[in-house]
């Protein structure tokens, strides 16, 4: 099988990519693969092609204006741009379950100058992202809808190509509002034309390469691999709906989850008028989908409408081939007890019956099988899963102290547990807190 797959990248006339979405790896002609991408950066309002490598240049103009920040307070710190580093690199995962299995183009500003930047401004912003109809977590989710009468209509919102459409300069003016003229949010010690030059060096200055070797720049839109996608995204998303739902009524249920919208309303007409609203407001597109036969899958919910109220479970989407973690791997075997151990919590929150709930964990049972992990370790996880979820509120919740965590990176081969149980060893026998509410937690990791 490895030599198979050695012998596949090997070959110049087919390129193998990730699927979008979906644990699995697809086979595309090298032509028609870069073709695609050629397309995609034919767009001149979103890509600009570069004669030179940018690099040096913006390490030493974001560096100056750390440096400036950094001596004029203490209260925040930005961490200078140090070392040497190279362009990002573009790439795109195959939408298998749409027509034409066109891109999703991920441009990675991992070995970018501007990676490390952006990371720690998405810190320093993130708190002051509007995030009234804003979701973390599908459990957030169900927490929202849990008691919702079953009438009216339910639908979704899909924002098209947000990341790679959020308007860059009215989402930085946004954020300039947001924080140097909004009395309710907290004072940022950072000068309003540092932060603005900053921001706009990791988005609209930040160089990548092609698969031919090309250099360009994305000058609108914010990269899909950039940290700060999520935080555009949200800060622009956030703003619009608080400017919608100032002037019309907010619909019974309205939720985000960055690009994805759920609505609950009275009829039909009441989407459309929303999403009319949200075009109308927005430089962006928007499609909608109604429930069908009274289901409608969201995140990974699937929401069905019931004279008792709306009903919850897992959904799965029909490209999903059931792979995971393969349970041959050589990894920490707590890195597999963790993947079964989430298909099985998924179970447990998603499902608002007890038939539901049966089904979907015989359907994980058989799928972590398939996998191969042993039936005996996955009946166990189950047994135990269900012990605490249903025991969880009626014993009492034990004291837990603070953690201390210490982190050491380990080398990765096949006895390595022998390693973690004897650094486990060591730290127990040597290192104890000084102050007794207090206890030390090892996290050991790996990178590849």
């Amino acid at each position: 099988m490895k030599e198979a797959a050695k012998a596949l990248r090997q070959r110049e006339d087919i390129t193998v990519r990730r699927a979008d979405k979906t644990a699995a790896f697809v086979l595309i002609k090298t032509a028609e693969y870069r073709q695609k991408l050629d397309a995609i950066l034919s767009d001149s309002t979103k890509f600009e092609r570069l004669t030179k490598s940018p690099t040096d240049e913006i390490k030493k103009e974001a560096n100056d204006i750390i440096s400036s920040v950094n001596a004029a307070t203490n209260a925040v710190h930005i961490p200078p741009i140090i070392g040497d580093y190279s362009l990002g690199y573009l790439y795109g995962n195959v939408k298998t379950q749409k027509n034409g299995n066109p891109l999703h183009l991920i441009i990675s500003q991992t070995p970018a100058p501007t990676y490390g930047l952006a990371k720690r401004l998405n810190q320093i912003l993130t708190p002051y992202v509007p995030s009234r109809y804003s979701l973390r977590s599908s459990t957030e989710f169900l927490k929202e809808i849990r008691d919702s009468p079953g009438t009216g209509t339910i639908a979704s919102l899909d924002v098209e190509s947000l990341f790679t459409n959020v308007p860059v300069d009215e989402t930085i003016n946004i954020i300039m509002d947001r924080i140097y003229r909004d009395p309710s949010t907290p004072q940022l010690n950072i000068p309003e034309v540092s932060l603005r030059t900053l921001l706009e060096i990791c988005t609209k200055k930040a160089p990548f390469s092609t698969h031919k070797g090309q250099m360009f720049r994305q000058k609108d839109g914010v990269a899909i691999g950039s940290p700060l996608g999520v935080l555009f995204a949200n800060f622009y998303m956030g703003t619009v709906e608080e400017r919608i739902f100032s002037n019309i009524r907010k619909p019974r249920k309205y939720a985000r989850y960055i690009d994805n919208i759920f609505v609950q309303a009275e009829d039909e007409e009441e989407v459309e008028a929303v999403r009319r609203m949200f075009q109308h407001c927005s430089s962006l597109n928007y499609t909608v989908e109604f429930s069908n036969e009274g289901q409608l899958p969201f995140l990974d919910v699937l929401i069905s409408k019931t004279d008792d109220g709306l009903k919850t479970s897992v959904y799965t989407k029909q490209t999903n081939l059931g792979l995971c973690l393969n349970g041959d791997s050589e990894c920490p075997a707590r890195f597999k007890n963790t993947t079964v151990r989430a298909y099985i919590r998924r179970a447990l929150t998603h499902c608002s019956s007890w038939q539901d709930t049966h089904k979907e964990l015989d359907r994980v049972t058989q799928m972590l099988v398939n996998n191969g992990y042993p039936n005996r370790l996955v009946d166990k996880e189950v047994r135990t899963a269900l012990d605490r979820w249903y025991g969880e509120n009626e014993r009492p919740q034990p004291h837990l102290h603070e953690k201390i965590k210490l982190y050491y990176k380990a080398r990765m081969h096949a006895r390595h547990f022998e390693d973690e149980d004897a650094l486990r060893k060591i730290i127990k026998e040597n290192v104890t807190p000084t102050e007794a509410d207090k206890e030390l937690e090892l996290v050991i990791y790996y990178q590849n």
